[in-house]
């Protein structure tokens, strides 16, 4: 994908959160009414077999776990010598994480009732989804390029998989509305685009600054 193409998505996937948001904001029928729906069939599906399954899901894509992957995976790319990679990844998922949290704050949405499995904290958006989705982009960007193409979508359907579970675990459970989980996807994956846009700038000018310092560095010759 071209970086035009990545910009023009990156704003239309902000704009759809942004027009979510502000539908949650001033309590739109559009959104009660696409909560209510997904949120009465999911209802249907619910046994103990499914909500033991879902309940490990949910505990295995938690914020905390999704964070301490992507400190993992940053550690891994460091130690491979990419330094600058390993630093945009622990950016996307604290920088995220932080702004998922100042969201969930300003909004104030409260939880949906009678969860079947315990939550505090605000509804809007999803922390699990945000959180495990950034974590899969980022282990994406690591190991598709030593994938040969035909053979990515090996890794690419697991991972989109994953992240499906996890997000459909948290209305499942009812300690989110289905309008949380979607915004989670549309800002983690606008905010992606929206960074991955400037990467290579970045990395260009740090690159620039560090041959600049150790040329400094170096003594001069007389």
């Amino acid at each position: 994908m071209k970086n035009k193409q990545k910009t023009l998505l990156s704003f239309a996937l902000i704009l759809a959160f942004a027009i979510l948001a502000l539908g949650v904001l001033t309590n739109s029928p559009a959104i009660t009414t696409f909560d209510s729906t997904i949120s009465q069939s999911t209802a249907k599906l619910v046994t103990p077999t499914n909500t033991a399954f879902f309940t490990v899901v949910a505990d295995l894509g938690s914020p905390l776990v999704a964070i301490t992957l992507t400190v993992l995976l940053a550690g891994y790319v460091f130690y491979k010598k990419d330094r600058f990679l390993a630093c945009w990844i622990i950016l996307l998922q604290f920088g995220g994480s932080a702004l998922t949290e100042i969201i969930k704050v300003t909004i104030a949405r409260p939880r949906p009732s009678h969860q079947i499995i315990a939550d505090t904290g605000f509804s809007f958006p999803s922390g699990h989804t945000f959180c495990t989705t950034i974590f899969v982009i980022c282990l994406l960007m690591v190991v598709l390029p030593k994938i040969p193409v035909d053979s990515r979508y090996y890794v690419i359907i697991p991972a989109c998989t994953w992240i499906i579970l996890v997000a459909f675990s948290r209305f499942y459970l009812r300690d989110h509305y289905p309008s949380d989980v979607l915004a989670s996807l549309l800002l983690a994956t606008g905010l992606w685009l929206r960074l991955e846009g400037y990467r290579d700038l970045l990395h260009q000018a740090a690159t620039a600054f560090l041959t600049r310092r150790q040329a400094r560095a170096l003594p001069s010759k007389n």
